[in-house]
């Protein structure tokens, strides 16, 4: 498992998952300073060697573990790290929190909706309720919980020092050669407007450089939110025209794709990915479309 040293106080793990193409996609950050910290843990399946990453790193001790949300690639493994780490405190929104506490409910409706990958992933243990510090009651100087509502409604990123732990508010992120990969996360229910909101938010803060849960890290903020919040416009654009031909043009959600491919320049680099990063991207691709003609279909029925 590798660790990816992008300063002294911060390491991005490398959570390769054993399915093909799970690679430079699942991440926990690590942070080191007057306080060390996880953000997110990965599955439970990769819990072990996550232990391994961070004891290699000489972590004895962690404070406090930031969950930007409770779905199994970012906080699947919770349980389990605080056992290995029993002083961590765990922060995540307030409606998280019942979920960490007893999470069949959570694992019986991630496997309908991922089917095999929710079983290489693990299922999530349960967490001690006196572990948990809902964000909305973290109150610790240096750092920020900041509520971003869009991927999904427990949705938090952080702030620290010169960071900002966007977890998937700003998109899947994958830096190529001479470009960047970017795309919504948008599964159902999507809903557009606290996409929005909670970009905002986060480009109120100024410019920081951006850690994404998906994956890697970006040196402004600023620039790639903006980036990210044309796109979401464009999705709707494309997607919504889509829609309206769908009856006449067979795979609406193939269509998608292709139409996008043509028109958002960010996306279109997904041509210029590895074979097997571009199998997992489908995938997700096609969630991400899901969502959105979820929400069109919502809007267009007020």
């Amino acid at each position: 498992m590798n660790a990816l040293k992008i300063s002294q106080n911060l390491y991005l793990i490398d959570l390769e998952q054993k399915v093909k193409g799970f690679r430079n996609f699942i991440g926990s950050w690590v942070y080191i300073g007057d306080y060390t910290f996880l953000v997110d843990v990965g599955p439970s399946a990769t819990v072990e060697e996550l232990v391994k990453s961070l004891r290699n790193l000489g972590i004895k001790r962690l404070d406090y573990v930031l969950l930007t949300h409770i779905h199994l690639d970012h906080a699947g493994g919770i349980g389990e790290l605080t056992e290995h780490f029993p002083e961590a405190k765990v922060v995540c929104h307030e409606r998280a929190v019942q979920h960490l506490v007893k999470p069949q409910n959570l694992w019986e409706s991630t496997k309908k909706t991922l089917g095999d990958i929710a079983v290489v992933y693990g299922e999530m243990r349960p967490v001690s309720e006196k572990k948990i510090i809902p964000s909305f009651e973290f109150q610790i100087d240096g750092i920020e919980a900041i509520n971003t509502p869009g991927h999904a409604v427990h949705h938090v990123s952080y702030t620290c020092d010169r960071y900002l732990f966007a977890g998937e508010a700003g998109g899947v992120f994958h830096s190529l050669k001479n470009e960047i990969y970017q795309r919504p996360a948008t599964p159902p229910k999507f809903y557009l407007e606290e996409a929005i909101e909670s970009i905002d938010r986060l480009l109120n803060l100024g410019k920081k450089q951006m850690c994404f849960g998906h994956f890697g890290i970006h040196k402004d903020s600023k620039e790639i939110l903006e980036r990210h919040r044309k796109q979401l416009f464009l999705w709707k654009e494309v997607i919504t025209d889509q829609v309206k031909r769908s009856s006449k043009d067979g795979d609406l959600v193939e269509n998608c794709i292709s139409e996008l491919l043509a028109e958002d320049n960010s996306f279109a680099s997904f041509n210029h990915l590895d074979d097997d990063i571009k199998e997992r991207e489908r995938y997700f691709i096609k969630n991400s479309i899901k969502g959105y003609i979820g929400y069109i279909n919502y809007i267009n029925n007020l």
